[in-house]
């Protein structure tokens, strides 16, 4: 039995924006993407802990040196924050 894979397939969706959480801010504080975009936050603070959090939208956890990925399916505008560090909020503007 031969399996074949085809050149550059990818089970993760392509990334339209991308977020770095280090110096405990986001950057940029705010991404526009299309609907059906997604975004990838970067944790790179050091190990300093974070979670990207949006109320009834998404929630990537905490973490530290990893990414997080996340797909918007519906316009509008979403404010999310670290609940770790409140004073940190981001805005993604999807449409």
């Amino acid at each position: 039995m031969m399996l074949m894979f085809a050149a550059g397939c990818s089970t993760e969706p392509e990334v339209d924006a991308t977020v770095v959480v280090s110096n405990v801010r986001f950057d940029p504080q705010e991404v526009s993407i299309p609907v059906g975009g997604t975004v990838e936050w970067q944790f790179d603070d050091g190990g300093l802990l974070h979670e990207v959090h949006a109320d009834g939208v998404f929630d990537s956890g905490i973490l530290g040196e990893k990414t997080f990925r996340f797909t918007f399916d519906s316009p509008g505008d979403i404010e999310y924050f670290c609940s770790i560090h409140p004073y940190m909020s981001g805005t993604i503007r999807v449409g």
